[in-house]
Parts: structure tokens; sequence; C-alpha cells
């Protein structure tokens, strides 16, 4: 269990499902992580976190299929569905409680909300939800100032303010700041919190393919790809920081290495991944000679 997993009154085999249900839909086992999701659910039915789980990992394979312009019409109501549990359990955990931990586990769950709905290009009830999810996250900093799983949506929110135009941040109000949000990021990122493993998978992505910095990108793409190299999306991830470091460095080798080897041994990404990395093998060949 995370640190603060007690804290937050979770049971040891619900955070043990959990854990399994993060690895199981990072790894594009969406099947087995909703299983795990609600068996966790089933043990403490009263806990919010067990249903954003759930909401993650649904929202997680709504994200693959609209990566390949599927939409799975069973699978959104299924999102809806947890997303009515979880604000509701939520809300009873706020008025018994009214502690940082409900503030944070009502902004996950909009955020979640917030996300499915970038993905339908349902682009204002993303922006509403969104603004929400960031204001319920910042109560729960104002009531616990050393919570670092609320700078998760917090650094996400503002750094993908920050990368809207002028305009659009001028007329949805909206206060963006790429360098703040990657800071808190990296907060949660370094935190013994249960969002930690959560932050290093954005920041890898951020770092490498939108905001370049492959040396503070290295060691978050090293776990992130170490722990899920069956996604393909983290795959893609180290091919591009392995080209970026250059095959003159270790690291790079290693990784570039890695990757090789998995795909002499049979695994190929989706066609929609359009992930070759024929040019990084005849590379690393030629360096190894």
């Amino acid at each position: 269990m995370a640190a603060d997993d007690a804290d937050a009154g979770l049971l040891s085999p619900t955070a043990a499902l959990m854990d399994a249900c993060l690895d199981d839909y990072n790894s594009l086992r969406f099947d087995r992580a909703e299983a795990e999701a609600r068996q966790a659910m089933a043990l403490q039915p009263e806990h919010p976190l067990p249903c954003v789980y759930l909401q993650a990992t649904l929202c997680a394979e709504i994200e693959e299929l609209s990566l390949d312009h599927r939409e799975d019409k069973a699978l959104l109501e299924r999102f809806d569905r947890a997303t009515v549990q979880a604000q509701g359990l939520e809300a009873a955990w706020e008025r018994q409680r009214k502690d940082a931990w409900g503030a944070v586990y009502l902004g996950n769950s909009l955020g979640a909300r917030a996300l499915v709905a970038m993905y339908r290009s349902r682009l204002l009830r993303s922006y509403t939800d969104g603004r929400e999810s960031a204001s319920a996250l910042r109560l729960a900093q104002k009531r616990a100032p050393d919570q670092p799983d609320a700078d998760l949506g917090l650094g996400q929110y503002l750094y993908f303010c920050g990368r809207l135009s002028g305009v659009m941040r001028f007329f949805l109000v909206l206060h963006g700041d790429i360098p703040g949000g990657i800071a808190r990021l990296k907060h949660c990122a370094d935190s013994n919190c249960r969002s930690s493993l959560l932050a290093k998978l954005v920041l890898a992505r951020i770092l490498v393919e939108e905001v370049p910095d492959y040396e503070a990108a290295l060691p978050y793409v090293n776990e992130v790809y170490r722990r899920f190299p069956l996604n393909w999306a983290y795959a893609k991830i180290a091919q591009e920081e392995s080209l970026a470091l250059g095959l003159g460095r270790p690291e790079a080798r290693a990784l570039a290495g890695s990757l090789r080897a998995q795909w002499r041994a049979g695994w190929r990404p989706p066609s929609y991944a359009r992930m070759d990395p024929s040019g990084l093998f005849l590379a690393l060949d030629v360096a190894e000679k």
C-alpha cells in the first residue's frame, strides 16, 4: 500500500486489488482491471476510491477506443453509472467527514468525466467538469496543505489550460501555467502517495512528446516502460526517448535493446499506434558492432 492508504480508510486487501487494477488497465487488460475494481468495491462498498478506480479503468478503455476512432455505447453507459455511483459515495463521505480525501475523490471523479467528454469532443462539458475538478482539488489542499495526491489533477489542469491558445483561455477565463502544472506533477510523482505512479505516467508523456526535456523524462520513462511494456503508448515513448538521447548513451541503448527484444519476441502495437522502430533497431545494430 502507499503510505497514505491507512489514513484514507482503505483495507489492505482493497488496496491490493486497486493496485492490480491500475497495473492491468495500464497494460490494456481492461476486462481484468474492471473485475478487480468491482471486487474492491464489494470489499468496501462505502468507500469512494474503488469506484473512482472503476471510472479510471473505463476512462482508459474509452480513450484507447477513441484513438482507433471507435465508440462503445455499453462502455460509455458503464462509465456514466460508475460516475453517478462514485459521486453518491463522495457526497456521503463529505457529509460524514468533510476532510481532504473526500475532495480528492470528487476531484478525481470529475476529472475522469472531463477526460471522457474530451475524448468524445464534448468540449464545453469537458471544460465545466475540469474547472469543477480543480475547485474540489484546491479545497483538498486547503484542508490538507501537504496533500500530494491532489497535485496529480491540479497539475494536469494547470498544464492543459496552459496549452490552450490565449484566445481560448481569455474567453473561458482560464489561468493556465505549464511550468507550474509540471512542477505539481513532479511533486506528486516524487511523493510516496497513491497517485505518484499516475503522475509519472503523465510526466513521461509530457516531457517526451509535448514539452521535451529528455533528461528530466528519463527516470519516468524508464519506470513506466519497465512496468508496462505491453502498453504500446509507453513503448512508443521509450522509442522516442532513446532516439532523442542518442544511442551513444547507455540509458538510450538499454531502452532500445528492451524494445528490440520485445519486438523479436513477437509483440506488435496496434495499427493506429503508427509506430515503426525499424530505424532505431538498425541504428542499435550498428552501434553494437
